[in-house]
Formats: structure tokens, C-alpha cells, sequence
């Protein structure tokens, strides 16, 4: 009874910490050893930090301690690859040479031999397999395996190794099995944290990062060199669209332009629905003159391109832009109003164009 409640207590360190240094990777896309190198070493580095706790809390059944060290070790490969599982054995070795007495060195210089053939050997393992319960399962079973003649070195008694074997085989088998619905578990609970993040920063109708991730993004957005300009659209009489054709047709307009602003966009930009028929557009790192020539294509792309609906097939419509560029001496919001000053410009002058805000403009308007 002993034995089973050290176990216990071994299996709740190991599911408690697995949970609580997982938790920073709740935002991040599920890692795979193709992850980038940072990621897979901190998972290295939080496996390594379970295994070395694990190996602080072994257990002792007769002369030998065990512990349940190789199922961080096979969480470390199953999703980091290699590099994760290295980091994860280097800091198991290191703990053990660490704790071991002089006078019992054979001991930790058998189970580095052992860590380091079984991180070896479950390296290739995973070159060839996806990341499934029962592969997870033949990787932890390659670890007992390797691990039996060291528990026999450590016993010299068959029957002792008989009984310690089979404890630690059915103790790994069984938080192996734990582990991974543990870790199936998190990892759903993640993704749909993520789905329903990004649902609370997507416009529903075009897909399009919506009005709160704008302003989210505005707020953040950074003042290098070149500065930032904001590109604020609007479709010109969009009103008479709905009302002539319906608003289905006019919901089908706005997809359509959505997707032909995304598709004018450079990776750094983000496009957006500000609201009802406007599109926002923050280009970071970008000039005024920059700025007037991208709108000025998607101005031109757009006046040229249909946008057919179901009632239409051959709709055309045009847009108006107002832009503004970024300086040191006014906010994100004090930029947007800017923006809007210059759309408003550019439908006071006749629609279909664009046009960059300028004091003069303002003095104009005043």
C-alpha cells in the first residue's frame, strides 16, 4: 500500500506540473518538431524540469528506487522532436550526477547511458510515426525496456527484480495512458481558447480582422522609422446598392471587397472592417507616398473588377480613400480622425479616389 500511495503522489506531481507548465503554451499553434527552435527548447526545458522533480520524489521498492522520469522524456520527442528531448535528457543527467554520491557513480553513469540510448532510440521512432496514444505508449515501453538491466544491476536478486519490474512497468504504462489523455485534453481545451479568440478579433461577415482588433492593433501599433499610415476606405454609394438590389447582394459586395483588399495587402499590413461599408487598412513601417500608392491600386483594382451577386452578375462599384500618415506629435485615434478628413475629401470631390490628409485639407474643411 505503501508503494501504490507514493505512486499516487507521484502521479499527481507529474499531472500537476505537466498542467501548469503547459499553461504558456495555450496561445501557441500545436507544436510539432518542426516548431521553431525557441518553442521546442522551452518544451525541452519544462520536461526536463518535470523529469528532474520526478527523480527528486523516486520511490523505493526494496533496494531500488524508481521513478517515472521517461514519460517527460517522451513527451519532450513526441512533440518537440530531438532537440526538445536532448534538452529534456541533459537536464535528467545532469540532476543525476548532481545527487549521486562518489562512491556510487557506476550508478548514474548507467542511467545517463541508458536516457541517452533511449532518447537515441526514440528519435527514429519518431522520424517514422505520427503523434498518436499507442506511439506514445511504444515510446515509454522502449523506455522500460531499456531500463530493466539497470534495475537488475541495482537488485542482484531475480526475484527482487521481478518485483520492482513489474511495479515500474505497470506505474509507467499506466501514467503514460494518463499523461497523454491529459495532454489530448489541454491541447483541445487550447484550440478552442484559440478559435474563440480569434472569433472575438474576426469580422463574421467578410472574415477580415474586425472593429476591435483595429482599435486592439492601433493602440499597439509602433512608430519606427518610416512611421505607420492608415488607409481608411469607404464604397461609394453602397447605400443605393442595398437598397436597388438588396442587402444580400450588398453582403456579398462586402465579402468580395474584403477579400480583394486582403489580396492587395503585404504580410506586415492588416486589413479590416471598420464598420457598416468601411475598411480600414494599418500599413506599419510605411510613408505617405508609400501608402497613396497602394491605395491608389486597390482604388484602380477595384473601379476595374466586378463584384457579381446573385441578382447582379455584372455589379461595378467604386471606393473613396482617406489617408494619413503617422508623426511624433499625435496619437493612433488623432490619425484616424485624419484618415476619416481625407475620406471625407475624397467623396466631397467626386468619389473614386484617394486622398492623403494635409493641414491645408483641415483648413479646407474647417
Amino acid at each position: 500500500m505503501s508503494i501504490m500511495n507514493n505512486f499516487i503522489i507521484n502521479f499527481c506531481l507529474l499531472f500537476t506540473t505537466i498542467t501548469l507548465l503547459f499553461l504558456p503554451f495555450r496561445n501557441q499553434p500545436r507544436i510539432t518538431p518542426k516548431t521553431n527552435v525557441k518553442t521546442r527548447l522551452f518544451l525541452g526545458g519544462a520536461a526536463g524540469l518535470i523529469a528532474v522533480l520526478l527523480m527528486f520524489n523516486s520511490i523505493q521498492i526494496d533496494v531500488a528506487r524508481v521513478d517515472l522520469r521517461i514519460i517527460p522524456v517522451a513527451i519532450a520527442m513526441m512533440f518537440g522532436g530531438l532537440t526538445s528531448a536532448a534538452i529534456t535528457g541533459l537536464m535528467i543527467i545532469g540532476a543525476r550526477f548532481a545527487i549521486t554520491p562518489l562512491d556510487q557513480i557506476d550508478a548514474a553513469i548507467l542511467s545517463a547511458i541508458v536516457i541517452s540510448v533511449f532518447i537515441v532510440t526514440i528519435s527514429v521512432v519518431r522520424r517514422y510515426v505520427r503523434m498518436t496514444f499507442w506511439n506514445f505508449e511504444l515510446m515509454i515501453g522502449i523506455g522500460i525496456l531499456y531500463s530493466l538491466p539497470a534495475i537488475y544491476l541495482l537488485t542482484h536478486s531475480w526475484s527482487t527484480f521481478f518485483k520492482v519490474s513489474a511495479a515500474y512497468i505497470f506505474f509507467n504504462l499506466i501514467a503514460g495512458f494518463v499523461t497523454y489523455q491529459l495532454l489530448t485534453e489541454l491541447r483541445r481545451h487550447f484550440e478552442n481558447i484559440q478559435y474563440q479568440q480569434k472569433l472575438a478579433m474576426t469580422d463574421a461577415l467578410t472574415g477580415l480582422a474586425n472593429r476591435r482588433r483595429l482599435d486592439d492593433s492601433l493602440s499597439l501599433v509602433g512608430s519606427a522609422e518610416d512611421g505607420y499610415s492608415l488607409v481608411l476606405i469607404d464604397i461609394d454609394f453602397f447605400k443605393h446598392v442595398n437598397d436597388t438590389y438588396g442587402h444580400d447582394a450588398g453582403d456579398d459586395v462586402l465579402r468580395q471587397l474584403g477579400t480583394t483588399l486582403a489580396s492587395l495587402a503585404r504580410p506586415d499590413d492588416l486589413v479590416g472592417r471598420y464598420g457598416g461599408e468601411e475598411f480600414l487598412i494599418i500599413l506599419p513601417d510605411t510613408s505617405a507616398a508609400e501608402a497613396k500608392k497602394i491605395s491608389e491600386l486597390a482604388r484602380m483594382t477595384v473601379a476595374r473588377n466586378l463584384f457579381p451577386t446573385t441578382s447582379v452578375p455584372d455589379l461595378q462599384i467604386t471606393i473613396s480613400l482617406g489617408i494619413a500618415h503617422s508623426s511624433g506629435s499625435h496619437t493612433s485615434l488623432e490619425a484616424l480622425q485624419q484618415a476619416d478628413k481625407a475620406l471625407y475629401h475624397s467623396k466631397k470631390s467626386g468619389r473614386n479616389r484617394s486622398t492623403i490628409y494635409t493641414k491645408a485639407l483641415e483648413l479646407e474643411q474647417a
